[in-house]
């Protein structure tokens, strides 16, 4: 583990430029002085405050009232609403209508036909003063953000503008830097053993997130591992661990108050099955639902463990079919993730957070050396000795994978010693395209998907083996800043002049080789019209998704169309000069050679994931899909490293054959096999009322955790 506070330089003056005539400064002063590295922090500030203080107060005292369409719209003074009207003036179903965000206004941003067009026309490449100046709003660590991450990163600090938490950050730790040990891409139970193997090892707090949890397998193995973490308190005769966990189960609640502290009686429920405060007698356990209705989804899946390490992924706690993304951050940057995941609690914390006034110390003058990589570094402290790797007998447990461990008493462990145990264990099992399909087939359960038998018997002599677990070449710290969106709860597509957004258009403005895009479901207007223009200038745009994925909620009436429809529009769209430069390919399984229908519930993914030129990565939760575009809250990184834009792109081609199989026509957008055959039993989209009648279905399955988000 490393330590050391980084040095921070001095914020720089407003100097910068926005707009087509280059007359209006990028940020106000004001914002230029709170991205000072020396501002006050959430964290710092409810760290001096008293145990009871609510982290609205906090925020409201460093960065006022949040009055804009995001995030905690609903908390103003009690005698205003998210609009400024008197509560009091107004009649029930008035007041009703204003909180559920479906109250009329004169200032309705609806029927814009890309309501990022404004955006993406101001947004210009920084001249060399501008590009000193953004240089400074950032702890940056000892290696010098590029020019490209930096235009990306100007683009995404002007929403705070409007609001200085629209990023879900205190502005002065939106930039900072730090490493990433390792990255998973692969089904959901070896994501979910990797957040076991990190829980067992917290000493003192636990900061867990995900838009939907259900009790499932997976969510067994991360309640098995607080069940072990607890035994492993008692043993240690240590203080408690206090977990946090925050989730979204829409409650009726929510109209009055988005976060909605869960009692024990819910939390321990059928539907949820968290551990009894007496089954984890080491442990403090507090749990939030929050949503912000009637669309403002928190879709957000992160951990923070002891303020060393935070896991960003793509998957929910719940059984998927899907292959998911998952990075495993350490560095000064997951400070940054922890102030983002104080301000999403918003409450007071019962009882208060160990570490919230005990920041961790970085050494960052030792660069790579202070961190440890590959075989080298530890995932969890384990008691006992345990046997080598040659000598542990590995399997796949029933409900989740793990490995069982032999200890000299004869007692079973069931968690990683160490990074390299977990990418050997996950890894070596695959030494056969029957082996790939086994795993692959291992997360689908009877009410969650079907087994498909493996069709790529004989990969293509190109394609790379399968590797879960991808171990990271050992870098130093390197620039990383974050860049999120805040819910919204108001019907509409107006809401898009937030971090999240800026930095996606930003990458498809100012690449000057080429985009690569993997999404479960791509049709926002904005991110079609970017990716259509970049590939006018002659970018390689190239996108991976999936045929089939929520279509049915992709239907309702402007959530932008199901996969296959955006592909054939955006093709009649290009003329024939530049078709070549826009590659769509469907999502193909590493053991089959044409792509599934995720309709089957066989063969998923869920990866998030956007590369600019290879060199700067965008990851996290955000899909490019209308609901994250516009509604949902959604958590990403921003990184600027050549190694592990390089590493994650080879992983992703490793990990699936979607390279190899899944290249639709760049004439109409329609897949078809060696023999010219269009896949069997695909099926028009339905037309009038009836898809609308079958995007309101979509739409409910959604919701409840059954179709895809």
């Amino acid at each position: 583990m490393s330590n050391a506070v980084p040095q921070a330089p001095m914020a720089a003056t407003n100097q910068g430029h926005v707009s087509s005539n280059q007359e209006k400064s990028l940020l106000s002063g004001h914002i230029a002085s709170l991205l000072n590295p020396d501002s006050p922090t959430i964290t710092s500030t409810l760290a001096s405050s008293s145990p009871e203080t609510s982290v609205r107060e906090v925020a409201e005292r460093l960065f006022g009232v949040h009055r804009d369409h995001g995030h905690h719209s609903h908390h103003l003074s009690d005698s205003q609403d998210v609009h400024g009207s008197n509560e009091n003036e107004e009649g029930g179903m008035e007041k009703l209508m204003n909180k559920l965000h479906l109250k009329k206004r004169e200032d309705t941003d609806e029927g814009i036909e890309n309501p990022a067009e404004k955006q993406w026309r101001s947004m210009k490449l920084l001249n060399q003063e501008e590009i000193e100046e953004f240089k400074q709003f950032g702890q940056w660590g000892n290696e010098t953000p590029s020019d490209l991450f930096l235009n990306i990163y100007a683009q995404s600090l002007l929403p705070l503008n409007t609001d200085p938490l629209k990023d879900l950050v205190s502005p002065s730790l939106i930039g900072s830097c730090g490493v990433i040990p390792l990255s998973i891409i692969s089904v959901i139970p070896d994501i979910i053993e990797h957040h076991a193997d990190i829980i067992v090892r917290a000493q003192h707090e636990i900061f867990l997130a995900t838009n939907f949890w259900e009790a499932s397998s997976a969510a067994k193995t991360i309640t098995d591992a607080f069940k072990e973490l607890s035994r492993r308190v008692i043993e240690r005769k240590g203080k408690k661990v206090v977990i946090k966990m925050m989730y979204d189960r829409g409650n009726p609640q929510q109209v009055i108050d988005p976060h909605q502290s869960v009692d024990v009686k819910t939390y321990t429920g059928d539907k949820v099955k968290l551990p009894l405060p007496e089954e984890i007698p080491g442990c403090t356990l507090e749990v939030q639902n929050y949503h912000q209705p009637p669309v403002g989804t928190f879709h957000a899946k992160y951990m923070v463990v002891d303020r060393q390490i935070a896991i960003l992924n793509s998957n929910n706690i719940q059984d998927r079919v899907n292959v998911e993304m998952m990075t495993h951050i350490e560095g000064p940057i997951v400070q940054s993730l922890y102030d983002m995941a104080l301000i999403s609690w918003w409450k007071s914390f019962n009882p208060p957070l160990p570490l919230i006034g005990v920041p961790p110390i970085y050494d960052l003058a030792r660069g790579k050396d202070a961190y440890e990589f590959g075989t080298d570094h530890p995932v969890i402290s384990t008691k006992g000795d345990l046997n080598s790797a040659a000598e542990q007998s590995r399997k796949v447990l029933a409900d989740h994978h793990a490995q069982a461990v032999e200890e000299e008493d004869g007692k079973k462990e069931i968690w990683d010693k160490d990074n390299q145990n977990e990418a050997d264990r996950v890894d070596n099992q695959f030494t056969s395209e029957e082996s790939i399909n086994k795993h692959l087939n291992s997360c689908i359960l009877i009410d969650t998907g079907n087994r498909v038998d493996s069709t790529d018997n004989n990969p293509p002599p190109n394609a790379s083996a399968f590797r879960p677990v991808v171990l990271h070449s050992p870098h130093n710290p390197f620039p990383i800043a974050m860049v999120n969106r805040p819910p919204r709860g108001r019907p509409g597509h107006g809401d898009v002049f937030v971090p999240q957004d800026q930095a996606w258009l930003a990458g498809f403005k100012f690449a000057k080789k080429n985009v690569f895009i993997q999404t479960p479901t791509f049709n926002a207007l904005p991110v079609v019209e970017a990716a259509l223009d970049a590939c006018r200038r002659g970018i390689l745009v190239q996108i991976y998704a999936d045929l089939g994925f929520n279509d049915e909620g992709e239907l309702l009436p402007f959530q932008g169309g199901t996969n296959q429809m955006v592909a054939t529009d955006m093709y009649s769209r290009l003329s024939d000069e530049y078709k070549k430069n826009l590659e769509i390919y469907w999502y193909t399984g590493k053991d089959q050679k044409t792509p599934l229908n995720a309709m089957k519930k066989s063969r998923n993914c869920h990866v998030k994931l956007m590369i600019v030129d290879e060199e700067i990565g965008i990851q996290g939760n955000g899909n490019q899909d209308t609901q994250s575009w516009f509604h949902s809250q959604e958590i990403n990184i921003l990184i600027d490293s050549k190694i592990i834009s390089k590493e994650w792109r080879e992983a992703i081609d490793s990990n699936q054959n979607t390279l190899h199989y899944g290249k639709v026509s760049q004439k109409d957008g329609i897949w078809r096999d060696e023999n010219g055959k269009t896949l069997p039993g695909e099926k028009k989209p339905p037309k009038g009322p009836m898809k609308s009648l079958v995007g309101v279905k979509g739409a409910i399955q959604r919701v409840r955790g059954e179709g895809g988000f």
